[in-house]
């Protein structure tokens, strides 16, 4: 589709350049005509812009001069160009005029009375042809039918100067189609990713979404109004949106200021371009709030200057972020580069540098939507590193470095998740004083991860392990029924006397005293817990006090006769 159009416009470029241009006088004979307004309209007194025709002829017969082109021009302005058709058909005229207030056209044939065309203003468009951008009104003319076409306009400012391009009916729909749907495809990527990125915002809360909808939102209906397709709201009102567009520019540019200073997080990394960012917001901001009371010839001014301003800084950050290996700067570059040479073409189109550049309008919303698609893609980077950042925090707050089994924050969320039937098992490693006095805190940390190696092998597929202290552990088993309790405890048991025997296999001074409970001992998972940890502590004063009479206590709390041997009494 983007390709489709970008032929389509350059087609359009094509032919605007092939445009028969003519003089005092226009034969109406092919596909395409334009006539340049070179001293060709003249300045008519705003009370005359709805004027009959009479009254007009007055005015040219008059000493009025022509101006030279109504370029940077303000006001009312009339002009009235002689018409020979060559054949029966409808003719479409477009008035190269960004804004009009007042549009007015009359047909006066060398034989035969004069009649009105059409009002083709911005507020007034739904009485002629829907051309974005700027406006249009159909002449249709008899074989061979000659006669005078008269057009007054109005408007408080004249960006560009104001030719009459004539379209035959096949030229103008192709026109038509090429202006409205790019327009319109343009507006609605746009507004379709604010959209995307107000939900983001919702979902996330996080900032930068919310200055990307502003940025992107902000230029969609800016672009919305200055096209034209917002004044069938206000048009009851008398109210012309199509100014809107460049009141609403500056708002749009403090939105990407901000964007771009939390998109490459300057105020942690780049404190100095985090200040000239958000003065810059601040600074358009207040701008805009005050171009809301100043004539529009001014506003429109100061929107290109404020353009000026952020074309070279938005190209320079990308460039500099890029520079630093920045990934995301590769598509807020790629962005900003079609939105900057858009913008450059669309201020020198308003400028005396160049005159006749074909659609500005068209490349800037092209450009924009382009720009809003690569920086979505930035934005998507942010959010990943983000998330990235998030898990990595997450994990690393909830699982023991060590052990790499859970520590006591996420004990306490799964306690709260557990339902129905379960079991808890708190654990104490006997011995750990005596390991690291004997051989060192290395060698304490590799008992450590070895037992909890072990503990995951053996119930790692039933429950989960959390380390709870140094060497505390707790082991939590959800089970289906409470019928299933009894069958799973003795598992547990079992299973912590094989992993005893395994470690004391290595750490003979090493040992593990354990207390289990099931829900069936207590009303919540808190006070189960404490039950465990309870009977923990009778099962290792239990295994203390008969080991000072000699007996050796197994894992399962079975008491046996252990011999005392002299090498061993250091190591208790």
């Amino acid at each position: 589709m983007i390709v489709r159009v970008w032929v389509l416009l350059l087609a359009s470029f094509a032919s605007s350049f092939s445009h028969a241009e003519v003089g005092d006088s226009l034969q109406l004979d092919e596909t395409v005509h334009s006539s340049a307004d070179h001293q060709r309209w003249y300045p008519l007194d705003a009370s005359l812009a709805r004027a009959p025709l009479h009254k007009l002829q007055q005015q040219l017969t008059g000493e009025a001069a022509a101006v030279d082109s109504l370029f940077g021009q303000s006001g009312a302005f009339v002009t009235r160009l002689p018409i020979t058709n060559t054949r029966r058909q409808t003719w479409f005229v477009v008035p190269g005029a960004n804004f009009i207030d007042t549009g007015i056209a009359y047909w006066q044939p060398d034989e035969g009375p004069p009649r009105m065309l059409a009002e083709f203003s911005q507020l007034s468009d739904d009485l002629t042809p829907r051309l974005m951008h700027t406006q249009v009104l159909p002449l249709w003319l008899q074989d061979q039918e000659a006669g005078q076409l008269w057009i007054v306009v109005q408007a408080k400012h004249f960006a560009t100067p104001v030719p009459l391009t004539f379209y035959s009916q096949r030229a103008f729909y192709h026109h038509q189609f090429m202006v409205n749907s790019t327009t319109i495809g343009a507006i609605a990527i746009m507004l379709t990713l604010t959209l995307l990125a107000l939900a983001i915002y919702v979902r996330t809360r996080q900032s930068l979404a919310l200055t990307y909808a502003g940025y992107v939102g902000l230029h969609a209906l800016g672009w919305a109004a200055a096209a034209g397709a917002i004044n069938g709201v206000t048009a009851h009102a008398g109210l012309n949106m199509t100014y809107a567009g460049m009141h609403l520019f500056p708002f749009a540019i403090a939105c990407a200021s901000l964007f771009s200073s939390g998109l490459f997080n300057c105020t942690e990394q780049h404190p100095a371009l985090a200040r000239v960012l958000k003065s810059l917001a601040i600074m358009v901001s207040l701008l805009g709030m005050v171009m809301l009371w100043l004539p529009f010839q001014i506003t429109f001014y100061l929107s290109h200057v404020i353009a000026l301003l952020w074309v070279p800084l938005s190209l320079w950050i990308g460039m500099t972020m890029l520079s630093s290996e920045d990934f995301r700067a590769k598509y807020y570059l790629i962005g900003n580069l079609f939105y900057s040479a858009s913008l450059v073409y669309y201020m020198v189109s308003h400028s005396s540098l160049v005159s006749g550049l074909a659609y500005p309008e068209l490349a800037v919303v092209m450009a924009l939507a382009i720009d809003c698609v690569c920086i979505l893609f930035s934005l998507s980077e942010w959010l990943k590193i983000k998330q990235n950042d998030f898990n990595r925090v997450f994990y690393e707050s909830r699982i023991d470095p060590l052990t790499q089994v859970g520590n006591r924050l996420l004990l306490q969320e799964r306690l709260s998740d557990l339902s129905d039937a379960y079991l808890i098992m708190f654990i104490d490693f006997d011995g750990m004083k005596a390991i690291n006095d004997s051989m060192g805190h290395d060698a304490g940390d590799h008992f450590l991860s070895e037992a909890s190696r072990l503990m995951h092998e053996r119930i790692g597929h039933t429950g989960e392990i959390f380390r709870t202290g140094g060497d505390e552990f707790v082991w939590l088993v959800q089970g289906t029924t409470t019928d299933q309790l009894p069958e799973i405890r003795r598992h547990l048991e079992g299973t912590i006397s094989n992993i005893e025997t395994a470690l004391h296999a290595h750490w003979p001074m090493s040992g593990i005293s354990f207390g289990l409970a099931t829900s069936e001992d207590s009303a919540n998972a808190s006070a189960c817990l404490a039950i465990a940890d309870r009977k923990m502590y009778q099962h290792k004063t239990a295994k203390q006090s008969r080991r000072d009479r000699g007996v050796n206590i197994s894992a399962t709390g079975s008491a046996q006769p252990r011999e005392i041997r002299p090498e061993t009494t250091q190591g208790r």
